[in-house]
């Protein structure tokens, strides 16, 4: 058997890597935490209705047409302000907007075609003509809305909970006839129909 410097050095090499094969580390292969899925079906979902927002929102305004006392009927056509799209969105689950206007409807207490159905917009609808005879001589305006609901949900879905929102408004539209010059009232639509045809309401 060698002795000696030369195989101490042997023998401190193989003790090295031996050391260096024990500290190695192990590569294990982990698989990764299970997810939902984005596209989640929720086709038979019980939906949950949360916070729901109702409000009258100006979606048509005339322009101004000055009247004499003595011109009679008039027709004033309404031009669009904004355009509201009745859409229901979520958080990537699959869900059926038809069933989640009508889940909406009946928790609201409305009957199924109260409310406007998913993809339909208020610039798919004729603009609404007023015909009017005003009584005096003066500047006036015709204004509609519709009033929108929104609200949030949480649906039951087989890889669990999802969230979304609905945005929707009542079938039909409601409608005012101003004179500039006049307080048109305290209705946030009316007055900004008023703003935009007739300018800031002048102090007496």
């Amino acid at each position: 058997m060698r002795s000696g410097p030369a195989a101490m050095g042997l023998a401190v090499l193989l003790l090295g890597a031996v050391a260096c094969t024990a500290q190695q580390p192990r590569h294990v292969r982990v698989a990764p935490p299970p997810g939902r899925s984005a596209s989640a079906s929720c086709g038979s979902g019980a939906f949950r209705w949360g916070a729901v927002r109702r409000e009258t929102r100006l979606t048509g305004v005339s322009p101004v047409v000055t009247l004499g006392e003595d011109d009679g009927w008039t027709t004033f056509r309404n031009v669009p302000v904004r355009t509201i799209v009745a859409s229901v969105v979520t958080n990537g689950a699959e869900v059926s907007e038809r069933r989640a206007t009508a889940s909406l409807a009946r928790h609201l207490g409305y009957d199924a075609g109260d409310l406007t159905a998913p993809g339909e917009s208020t610039a798919h609808h004729p603009r609404h003509h007023d015909r009017i005879d005003f009584d005096g001589a003066g500047r006036f305006v015709t204004a509609e809305a519709v009033q929108v609901v929104d609200a949030s949900f949480a649906v039951s879905c087989p890889d669990g909970t999802h969230y979304g929102s609905v945005t929707t408004w009542l079938t039909g539209t409601q409608g005012a006839s101003l004179a500039c010059g006049t307080d048109p009232g305290g209705e946030a639509w009316v007055r900004e129909a008023y703003r935009l045809a007739c300018g800031p309401l002048s102090p007496r």
